[in-house]
């Protein structure tokens, strides 16, 4: 699951890869991508666009939700920065 905040068309653009990154983890693993997996792919592409100059930074934050076999639930948050942290959920 995902939430977003900031610009929406910013937004479109990285759940869109996000879909990417993960259906590409899935063709090659045959598994689903882990969450924080997911996340870092993502802030990798915002942390480069605030990096490079000429390049309008994403202005759009993200609370991932998910769970998987090793970790059990998990919640992550990213910034525009492309700095991300994990919240503990109980």
């Amino acid at each position: 699951a995902c939430a977003v905040a900031g610009i929406t068309a910013d937004a479109n653009i990285l759940v869109n890869s996000a879909r990417l990154s993960a259906q590409r983890h899935n063709f090659q693993y045959q598994e689903d991508i882990p969450v924080e997996q997911l996340l870092q792919s993502i802030c990798d592409i915002k942390q480069g666009y605030t990096q490079y100059g000429g390049l309008r930074p994403f202005g759009v934050s993200f609370l991932f939700a998910g769970w998987d076999e090793h970790h059990g639930f998990q919640l992550y948050q990213s910034d525009p920065s492309g700095n991300y942290g994990g919240w503990k959920a109980t």
